[in-house]
Parts: C-alpha cells; sequence; structure tokens
C-alpha cells in the first residue's frame, strides 16, 4: 500500500472522517470562505487516503479524482486561469498524479502550516 508523503502526519482515516463530519457541522452555523476550503480541502484528502489503501476499487479514485476537481474549481474559478495552470502544470513531474497530486500538495500545506481556529 503507498501512503504519499503529504500524508505521513494525517490522522487515522476514521478520526479523519468525524473531523471532516464536524467541519460539515460548523459550516452550518457560520461559513467562512476559509472553513469551507478547509472543508473540501480535509474531504478531498480524506477520499484521496481512500483510494491509495484500495487501488482494485475504481470508485474510489473516481470519487477521489471528482473531489480534488472541486477543490481546484474552489481554488482557481477562473476556467482560463485554470486551464493555463493546468497545461503548465502537466510538463511538471510532480503533477504526474493530476488533480490527487494537487490535492497532496495542497494538504502537506495545510499539515504543516499554520491551522485556524
Amino acid at each position: 500500500m503507498f501512503a504519499p508523503e503529504a500524508y505521513a502526519d494525517a490522522p487515522p482515516i476514521i478520526r479523519e472522517m468525524n473531523t471532516v463530519l464536524t467541519l460539515v457541522e460548523a459550516l452550518r452555523i457560520v461559513a467562512t470562505p476559509e472553513r469551507i476550503r478547509e472543508l473540501q480541502l480535509r474531504k478531498a484528502a480524506l477520499l484521496d487516503r481512500i483510494a491509495l489503501h484500495t487501488p482494485q476499487d475504481t470508485d474510489a479514485a473516481d470519487v477521489a479524482t471528482d473531489a480534488a476537481d472541486a477543490l481546484f474549481v474552489l481554488d482557481c474559478p477562473d476556467p482560463d486561469e485554470r486551464a493555463e495552470f493546468l497545461d503548465q502544470a502537466t510538463r511538471h513531474r510532480y503533477w504526474r498524479d493530476g488533480l490527487r497530486g494537487y490535492v497532496r500538495t495542497q494538504y502537506a500545506a495545510y499539515s504543516h502550516g499554520p491551522n485556524p481556529a
């Protein structure tokens, strides 16, 4: 089983599921752009981790890719900017994992940076 370095310090999957559900509840009370992005990032990372643990399950990989795409659209809402970024990104080796690689990069930055309370 392959575990990307981005998830080295990630909590166990079941604990992360609970955190994601807690974030969903918190958004019902106060929805800020930062909280919305945190939820989308953590959800995409969680689904990516599940897909990595179940490589034979193509549905898991598809759902993880859909969540990664949703994060990317949230981060880069302009379609022209997204197309330009994707065109440039595909030329770099770090992009070999596509949008799921984008999630891993963003999660690593999130988990090693200051976490908002």
